[in-house]
């Protein structure tokens, strides 16, 4: 028996995360995949308790999926750590670790999907910005970030990545971009539109920079989601096969 945990990163109060939660059966009511969903922040169904209870359901193998967009503190320390602690505790049990989503390739047409969405926003003056989370002790977020920005499938258009966290953080690299187009469009590459790209709106507005900015919407769990997912899930069935396959020669 196979079951795939969908992690959230969500909140320990409050209804969000109810409404995450929607998001992702909204993804996935016409798939047949054996999935529940977990929380990072969460007071009734946090990941240690999901984890424990499919143990005790009898599942042997199990998909960790990290709705996260890149590697970072929540991808290393609160899962790939935990997962070894998983792994010695539930002996009987195959865990495997999904990459995070904002690394497959379908990701950098969905961005292209916004320039194409946009268009009547984009003239030679305007300067294109994919703005993520970021990380202040990890650098994989600007390293992934900046290869998507160079990879994105439209090439008529060039993209610059900035950061709320990190050596790319917008307070440092939106000036001299300000300083040279008349109109920013910035793509928030956040999985919803919600608190942190509302409040970094406001922090951008209270730079006062001297350019138009315009705002394309964040990812909003777009439909691409799942076919990542998906693709995801594919990979850890593939990893068990090798593995298991290895453990027979």
């Amino acid at each position: 028996m196979q079951k795939t945990i969908l992690i959230v990163h969500g909140m320990r109060k409050g209804k969000l995360n109810e409404t995450l939660e929607q998001f992702v059966h909204e993804l996935f009511n016409d798939t047949s995949i054996d999935y529940d969903v977990a929380f990072l922040e969460s007071e009734e169904q946090s990941l240690d308790t999901v984890i424990e209870a499919t143990v005790e359901q009898g599942y042997q193998a199990v998909n960790l999926m990290p709705l996260l967009l890149f590697t970072a503190s929540h991808y290393y320390e609160d899962i790939a750590d935990q997962m070894k602690v998983w792994t010695e505790q539930y002996s009987q049990v195959h865990f495997e670790l999904a990459e995070p989503l904002g690394t497959h390739p379908a990701m950098a047409d969905w961005v292209s999907k916004q320039l194409v969405r946009y268009e009547h926003e984009i003239d030679d003056t305007t300067g294109i910005v994919i703005l993520a989370h970021g990380n202040a002790r990890f650098d994989e977020p600007d390293v992934a970030l900046t290869r998507l920005a160079e990879q994105h499938p439209n090439d008529q258009f060039q993209c610059y990545p900035s950061m709320v966290y990190g050596k790319l953080k917008f307070k440092d690299t939106l000036l001299p971009l300000a300083e040279q187009y008349d109109k920013l469009l910035v793509i928030p590459f956040f999985f919803y539109d919600g608190y942190l790209v509302n409040k970094t709106k406001r922090q951008i507005a209270e730079m006062m920079l001297p350019t138009e900015i315009v705002y394309t919407t964040a990812i909003n769990f777009d439909p691409v989601l799942k076919t990542i997912i998906l693709a995801r899930i594919a990979s850890c069935q593939e990893a068990r096969h090798v593995s298991n396959t290895a453990e027979l020669v």
